[in-house]
């Protein structure tokens, strides 16, 4: 079935009262020589400023399309879009929220080296399509990420629609919705897009967003894609296997825990694997992995899957999380307590009842924070600051004891730099700060 969800989108977008005028594309995909297939959409939610309700805050789709109008043949180039609309007014000076893009192909899909096509522009005017002003970089989930010039991000007003096109062409046969789909739970909550590993032959546009006050990091549709068999002949095994990582850590995840613990494995019978550990090689084999002695940080293990024939995984399988920095590594003002806890992240945590008291720690790259804190009953509430900002007051109060906590509290629209400051704003109740997470990627 045709389904042009980018006129859905805008009209959302008209009907938000934003537009009084028919949502035009002239300029667009949309005017191309073949219908878009556009897949599985994907949105977050925010409180619309004017009511004060929940609504939808960005939302984003993608898709393909074949320049013949037929499904591309293995080697043949076609095009892929993906495009985000913010739909719901923020309560923010700007009525605006902020994305990067990541594109995660398919295993054994490659990009044409060509630069990208893309667009800002009001819902119901045309998209003027252009290009330049774009840088590309490796992203976190191990897919390539589109920034604007200077590693900046593209900044969305409500009632605009940014969209991205690009042409791709596959190494192999791809059969679309009967492999796995990216449903997995970090992809439908928005921590992270899914891995690779997981989403079969599945485009996945994964949209970063932030600044609009939505309930999500990640806002990621997906799109299953095709490739049909040129001919027959040759001889001998060329297809690649397709590796896979499970168990471990989400992509983007915050562990407080210095090992963690993957499952590799490959489409193909006996594959070997190369590994790799914040880019140093280290030995592996399929089946269970374990990774000990994490240092505070972000890091990344990649593997990657040869058959026996000697075809490797072009697109190695990768995973991202933070270990967060314990508490015994902050610096402490006075009234603050290091008590050990052995249910506590590290084995310590810092402790006070006294207001004012106040814990700091110095940042590189930040990209987003997040406090490692004990819950109870009666615990108090502290102001999390970036150098003089305040970016968010936190209430550590839960209905039960709980150790082990991770609460985000902010993300950086760039790597940000400084001193992180925790403040303790209540008097006479129990702060119990176990870490601070300190993603860079």
């Amino acid at each position: 079935m045709r389904i042009r969800r980018l006129a859905a989108l805008s009209a959302a977008l008209l009907t938000t009262g934003l537009l009084g005028v028919a949502p035009t594309f002239a300029g667009s995909a949309s005017a191309a020589e073949s219908e878009w297939q556009d897949g599985t959409s994907s949105s977050d939610t925010i409180i619309n400023c004017p009511t004060q309700t929940p609504g939808i805050g960005f939302s984003a789709n993608t898709g393909w399309r074949s320049p013949t109008g037929e499904v591309p043949k293995i080697g043949e180039e076609f095009w892929i879009r993906g495009y985000i609309g913010l739909i719901s007014l923020p309560c923010n000076a700007e009525g605006a929220g902020i994305t990067i893009p990541e594109i995660i192909l398919p295993a054994g899909v490659q990009f044409v080296d060509e630069p990208v096509r893309w667009a800002l522009y009001t819902a119901g005017t045309p998209a003027n399509l252009s290009t330049g002003g774009l840088e590309y970089w490796d992203g976190v989930n191990g897919g390539a990420t589109i920034t604007q010039t200077g590693d900046k991000p593209f900044t969305v007003k409500r009632g605009q629609i940014l969209e991205f096109q690009l042409r791709i062409r596959s190494t192999r046969e791809l059969k679309g919705p009967a492999t796995q789909a990216p449903t997995c739970i970090e992809r439908r909550e928005g921590t992270a897009p899914c891995p690779r590993s997981q989403s079969g032959d599945h485009l996945q546009f994964a949209f970063n967003v932030g600044g609009h006050g939505g309930d999500k990091y990640y806002v990621t549709p997906y799109v299953p894609l095709f490739a049909a068999q040129a001919g027959t002949g040759g001889g001998g095994d060329t297809t690649a296997p397709v590796t896979s990582l499970g168990a471990g850590p989400a992509n983007g995840a915050i562990v407080p825990s210095t090992s963690a613990s993957f499952t590799l494995g490959s489409s193909e019978a006996g594959s070997r694997f190369a590994c790799t550990l914040d880019g140093r090689a280290r030995t592996c084999a399929g089946g269970a992995q374990t990774v000990t002695g994490l240092a505070p940080g972000t890091h990344t293990f990649t593997a990657k899957a040869t058959d026996q024939a000697g075809n490797a995984d072009a697109s190695p399988a990768a995973r991202t999380w933070t270990v967060p920095v314990p508490a015994r590594s902050l610096t402490r003002s006075a009234g603050w307590a290091l008590a050990t806890s052995s249910r506590s992240y590290g084995g310590k945590v810092a402790a006070t009842t006294r207001r004012s008291a106040s814990l700091s720690y110095s940042v590189r790259n930040a990209r987003r924070l997040a406090l490692v804190a004990s819950g109870g009953t009666t615990h108090g509430t502290v102001r999390v600051y970036a150098g003089s900002r305040l970016v968010k007051t936190v209430a550590l109060r839960t209905s039960r004891t709980t150790t082990k906590r991770v609460i985000p509290v902010a993300s950086f629209a760039g790597a940000w730099s400084g001193k992180i400051r925790i403040v303790v704003v209540t008097s006479g109740k129990p702060v119990r700060i176990e870490g601070l997470a300190v993603p860079t990627r």
